[in-house]
C-alpha cells in the first residue's frame, strides 16, 4: 500500500518556483479556502441580526439526540481527508473535486447573502451529561445557528460520494457503499443535534446536482 502510495505521489520533484507551471497550477486552486471560510463567517455574523426562520413540522418529531454528533462532527475529516488525498495522489481527481467544491458552495453563499436563514432549535438544555452533549455544546459556541439553508454538511458529505467514485481506491464497490452510508448518516445528523431543519437538507439537493452535473457527470 505505501509501495503504491509512494508511486501515485504528484509531487516528485516539485519546487516552489515550478507553481506557475501548467502541471502544478492547480495548487492555487486552494485558494477558495480561505475566501469560502472568512465569507461564510462574516455572513452568518451579519446575519444573526435578522434572518428567516426555516422550520418545518418533521423538526418537531425529529427529537434531540447528542449521539448524533459523531457523524456530524466526522463531517471535517471525511471530506476534508478525501480531499487531501486526491491533492496529492490523483491530482485530476482533486480538480473535479475543487470545480465541485467552488460551484456548490459559492452557490450557498450568494444564498446566504441574499436570503439570511437560521434556525432557533439548540436545546437550553440536554436530557443527559456525557461526551456527546459536551462536544455539541462545543459547536454550538463555535457555530452561528445561521447559513444553514441550503446545508453544506450535506453537500460536503455527498462530494465525497462523488469524489471516491472517481479515485482507484475508492471507487471499489464495497468501499463506496460505507463512504454513501457514511454521507448518509451525516446528512440525519444535522437534524439530530439540531443544527439544521429537514428543510436544509431538500434545499441542498438541487445544488448537489448542479455540483455534480458540471463537476463529475461524463459528457457521455
Amino acid at each position: 500500500m505505501i509501495n503504491r502510495l509512494k508511486k501515485d505521489w504528484a509531487y516528485r520533484g516539485f519546487k516552489i518556483g515550478m507553481i506557475t507551471q501548467h502541471e502544478y497550477r492547480h495548487i492555487f486552486l486552494l485558494l477558495f479556502w480561505p475566501f469560502y471560510i472568512v465569507t461564510f463567517f462574516a455572513i452568518g455574523k451579519l446575519a444573526m441580526s435578522d434572518f428567516h426562520v426555516i422550520h418545518c413540522g418533521l423538526d418537531d418529531i425529529i427529537p434531540f439526540c447528542e449521539y448524533f454528533v459523531i457523524p456530524y462532527a466526522f463531517w471535517y475529516p471525511f471530506w476534508i481527508c478525501m480531499l487531501a488525498y486526491t491533492f496529492f495522489f490523483e491530482v485530476p481527481v482533486f480538480k473535479k473535486a475543487m470545480k465541485y467544491f467552488m460551484i456548490t458552495f459559492s452557490i450557498s453563499l450568494v444564498i446566504y447573502a441574499v436570503w439570511h436563514t437560521g434556525h432557533n432549535m439548540w436545546p437550553t438544555t440536554f436530557p443527559r451529561e456525557n461526551v456527546c452533549t459536551w462536544l455539541v455544546r462545543r459547536i454550538y459556541a463555535a457555530d452561528y445557528n445561521t447559513n444553514i439553508c441550503p446545508s453544506d454538511h450535506v453537500i460536503g458529505a455527498f462530494a465525497v460520494v462523488f469524489i471516491a467514485k472517481e479515485t482507484k481506491r475508492f471507487s471499489k464497490m464495497s468501499r463506496w457503499i460505507v463512504i454513501l452510508a457514511i454521507a448518509i448518516l451525516i446528512t440525519i445528523s444535522i437534524c439530530f443535534v439540531k443544527q439544521h431543519s429537514a428543510l436544509d437538507i431538500l434545499g441542498a439537493v438541487p445544488v448537489i446536482l448542479i455540483g455534480y452535473i458540471f463537476a463529475f457527470k461524463s459528457k457521455k
